[in-house]
């Protein structure tokens, strides 16, 4: 079983942003960590005919859960590769984002036993939106779906937020969530996904009641654009490359926005 491993959810539509994440793996991983990749197993011709077979492992999504419809069942998938016995850790990386900088081992796990944990209030985020606001208030959701969750361990005080993604997650974590928790309410983890969708928020309030890991908290690892304006402000303000190199591993574009990706 691998120590650390780079793990990515995908389909089909995001085969050519895949492409790029692979790309970016194969000229950064410093420490030549294990890099899956899991897709519906009507995908894995496509996967393979446009990334080939080098510098990855490619399995199929139904080997790691069968309960994996639609956009929750991408959470499930995520959350469940832990089950594959592949590795102790991983980096759970989305389609849509991609390295610009080497990375090593080290930058997600603090020993040789005790991960990273994604965990912050990233105030920034919500600082941006106040400046810049929409027709909806990204906090109110934020603050609504990390509630349920905290009142269901009994936890008060700040509300984290346990990603964005990518992010570290430890089977040990996982497999405590459904031995002490899932299972004796005769629960599924595709019913927890069905009552709240964020699974780092499950595994981070888990994290924090189990105590199952020694929590040592990490801001995001990547530079994340979650709205186009967030991106073009950057862009207008020459808010380069090598400045985001300063501080983040990487830079993750929403898929569901036709952004102009950067000349990594």
């Amino acid at each position: 079983m691998n120590k650390f491993a780079i793990y990515c959810k995908s389909y089909d539509k995001d085969v050519y942003r895949v492409k790029t994440l692979l790309e970016s793996v194969t000229k950064y991983n410093s420490n030549n960590l294990p890099f899956y990749i899991s897709v519906p197993t009507s995908d894995l011709g496509l996967f393979q005919q446009v990334l080939g077979t080098e510098g990855y492992i490619l399995l199929a999504d139904e080997d790691i859960d069968k309960t994996n419809k639609g956009w929750k069942g991408q959470q499930i998938v995520k959350s469940q590769f832990w089950k594959t016995g592949l590795c102790e850790n991983y980096l759970c990386i989305d389609s849509d984002c991609f390295f610009i900088k080497p990375f090593y081992l080290s930058d997600f796990m603090f020993d040789e036993e005790t991960p990273y944990t994604i965990c912050h209030e990233y105030k920034s985020f919500f600082e941006f939106m106040d400046k810049f606001p929409l027709e909806f208030d990204p906090y109110e959701s934020f603050k609504k779906e990390r509630l349920e969750i905290m009142e269901l361990f009994g936890r008060t005080g700040v509300i984290y937020d346990f990603g964005p993604g990518p992010t570290i997650w430890s089977a040990k974590v996982w497999e405590s969530l459904e031995n002490e928790y899932i299972l004796p309410n005769s629960l599924s983890f595709a019913d927890l996904i069905e009552a709240n969708g964020s699974e780092f928020t499950w595994y981070g309030e888990w994290l924090l009641h189990s105590q199952v890991l020694r929590l040592l908290p990490k801001g995001p690892l990547f530079k994340n654009y979650h709205y186009p304006h967030q991106y073009e402000l950057d862009k207008q303000f020459n808010y380069t490359l090598d400045k985001i190199k300063k501080q983040y591993l990487g830079i993750g574009l929403q898929s569901i926005y036709n952004f102009n990706i950067w000349n990594h």
